[in-house]
């Protein structure tokens, strides 16, 4: 339940982070180069949020299976300890 709960959080965080930062180092970028804002025709809003989403989901997935591979591992490692 808790690599659930920590897997979510990491997703959460990282569906933020690949979505508006990205809005923010091109506001910058386009403000040093001295180029106005694009109008709503090129507007990559929903790019960018697809694009947060699947790396979140990915970041969900690789978050769940590292835990799973870690819980196997200690219980590897008890069964050794009791075995020996």
């Amino acid at each position: 339940m808790t690599k659930y709960f920590a897997a979510g959080l990491t997703a959460i965080l990282t569906f933020f982070v690949a979505s508006f930062l990205p809005v923010f180092v091109e506001e910058l970028i386009r403000d040093f180069m001295g180029w106005q804002a694009p109008g709503p025709s090129l507007d990559m809003g929903w790019w960018r949020a697809g694009a947060g989403f699947i790396v979140a989901g990915s970041i969900f997935w690789l978050v769940v299976r590292r835990r799973n591979a870690a819980a196997l591992e200690w219980r590897k490692t008890l069964a050794a300890r009791a075995r020996a």
